[in-house]
């Protein structure tokens, strides 16, 4: 995943002072999965960092690169306050602004939030997985994260309705369990070691018009960070069959870990509701 992956620091005038000149911004994991246009602004900025928490480019009408940084981000140097930290990045954007003429942003466009989608001819044609962490000391991973995966053969095989019960595994689930981690993994790929784990999967019912099944056990993560950061939790997920095939209809699912970072564990909640609703 990666769409927003980082902290909550509230940096208000920051954003203001940047919203005349924001075109467009991306996050990811590796310069190699910049996108053609985003990777041809990078590289005519010159930076030469191979680790890069957060990089500024400051372009002229045409185009073309004036100015460039990667602003210095460092919570613990100020003591996790998020307020000092947010003065400290106005100072660096005010040093990269310097002397250049400011446009006037007289009708800034209105964000709008778009949830990411998976296209298909077969419904559910995916699964949409949100992403979030509890309130925690260092305000790490406070930005919500939302996932789509398609829902592949394998997938639709996997999940077949369990007549007779059965086990779900760590590896068949691997398309969504792949997507569950915390944001902003430092020195990591934001891949695994390992994932690993066993799910009952059981009938639970029906009515007149759809079968029920449910799917229930833990699974283990261990990171492919330095550390080797490890956490576990229970996935939960039902899942809702017609009744005139018993072709998958959809799937409501959740799974919940404490994740450590730094001196605490930070509690992590994610939902999986199926394309469409």
């Amino acid at each position: 995943m990666d769409h927003v992956r980082g902290s909550s620091l509230a940096w208000p005038d920051s954003l203001e002072t940047l919203r005349p000149f924001i075109v467009t911004w991306w996050s990811g994991r590796t310069i190699e999965d910049m996108p053609a246009d985003i990777a041809a602004v990078f590289s005519a900025s010159g930076i030469q960092h191979s680790h890069i928490n957060l990089a500024l480019v400051a372009l002229d009408s045409k185009g073309e690169v004036l100015r460039s940084t990667v602003p210095w981000v460092n919570p613990p140097s100020f003591g996790f306050d998020a307020e000092a930290q947010g003065r400290n990045f106005n100072a660096q954007l005010d040093e990269l602004l310097s002397g250049l003429k400011l446009p006037v942003a007289n009708n800034p466009a209105k964000p709008k939030l778009t949830l990411p989608d998976v296209a298909g001819k077969t419904q559910p044609s995916g699964v949409r997985i949100l992403l979030t962490f509890a309130e925690n000391r260092l305000n790490h991973y406070r930005t919500p994260i939302v996932e789509a995966v398609a829902l592949t053969d394998a997938l639709r095989k996997s999940l077949r309705y369990p007549a007779v019960g059965g086990t779900l595994t760590a590896a068949q689930l691997k398309p969504w369990l792949e997507q569950i981690y915390p944001a902003a993994i430092m020195d990591g790929q934001g891949g695994f070691q390992k994932i690993a784990g066993k799910l009952e999967f059981k009938a639970a019912g029906s009515d007149s018009t759809y079968h029920y099944a449910v799917a229930e056990g833990d699974v283990q993560f261990v990171l492919d960070n330095a550390n080797g950061s490890s956490y576990h939790g229970t996935l939960s997920i039902a899942l809702k069959y017609r009744r005139s095939d018993k072709g998958l209809f959809s799937v409501r699912g959740v799974f919940e870990a404490d994740v450590p970072k730094g001196p605490e564990w930070i509690h992590m909640t994610a939902a999986l509701e199926s394309l469409p609703k």
